[in-house]
């Protein structure tokens, strides 16, 4: 794995994000939390190799405001973009998914999770990893390969806004929650995942109703499972946070 290139990737996405706490023309010195707790998260290492299997379990440990997360497979000869959604979590919640070979020996990804993802992942319906970011002249057999191994990339984009707010009715004043925060909030286990509310999030222009600026809170486990060979792998993903100029934690 060329770790520079992580280093490079890491750069790039939060460059030009403000975090609170931070003026928004700088970039948030980041820092390496040993409590595996962070803005942003490497899962170091997923394969789909010799029979194995990589499990990941994400947390979103904030109980007030949810999460709007981008997660990024990347192919671990050159860093290249093999998957990659949005993720919308509620407040406590945990997503948890599988890497495993599939078909024509390309890595899908597998999840019997609720969580509300863009695009929408289906329960139990394997989401193939994509080839449009490997060499165009790269053999089938060696690009499902480059599928197969890598690391992944976990950043919160922005917190979603679990707070009601007071507005006027005919009937009179009431509390109301940000529609993104419905839209993406477990009721009885479930996420509506409304799609037009998740779309909305795309747009360019106006920030998006609901969100705040990304604060600390995520936290992630992994699991490298061979069950032919009886073997198990495991550890915690690397956090990364941003911290203010008192070297404090910026959220």
């Amino acid at each position: 794995m060329k770790k520079n290139v992580l280093a490079l990737s890491i750069a790039a996405m939060i460059g030009g994000l403000g975090f609170a706490g931070v003026a928004s023309a700088q970039v948030a010195p980041l820092q390496l939390n040993e409590s595996g707790m962070g803005h942003m998260l490497v899962v170091p290492y997923y394969t789909a190799q010799n029979g194995n299997m990589s499990v990941f379990h994400v947390v979103n440990t904030d109980t007030t405001n949810g999460k709007a997360l981008k997660v990024r497979f990347r192919g671990a000869s050159n860093s290249d973009d093999v998957l990659d959604f949005q993720g919308f979590m509620s407040p406590g919640d945990v997503w948890t998914a599988a890497v495993v070979k599939g078909a024509n020996d390309v890595a899908s990804l597998v999840t019997a999770d609720g969580t509300c993802t863009l695009p929408a992942i289906a329960k139990n319906t394997p989401v193939s990893f994509v080839q449009d970011r490997l060499p165009a002249d790269m053999p089938a057999a060696d690009k499902a390969n480059n599928t197969r191994e890598g690391y992944v990339e976990i950043f919160n984009m922005a917190d979603i806004d679990g707070v009601a707010n007071t507005v006027y009715d005919p009937a009179g004043l009431v509390a109301v929650k940000a529609p993104l925060f419905v839209a993406t909030k477990h009721v009885n286990g479930v996420a509506p995942c409304t799609d037009s509310v998740l779309q909305g999030t795309v747009t360019t222009g106006a920030g998006t109703t609901g969100l705040l600026a990304p604060t600390a809170g995520l936290t992630a486990s992994w699991y490298v499972i061979n069950v032919p060979q009886t073997t198990t792998f495991s550890g915690a993903a690397n956090a990364i946070v941003a911290v203010d100029a008192a070297g404090l934690v910026a959220d």
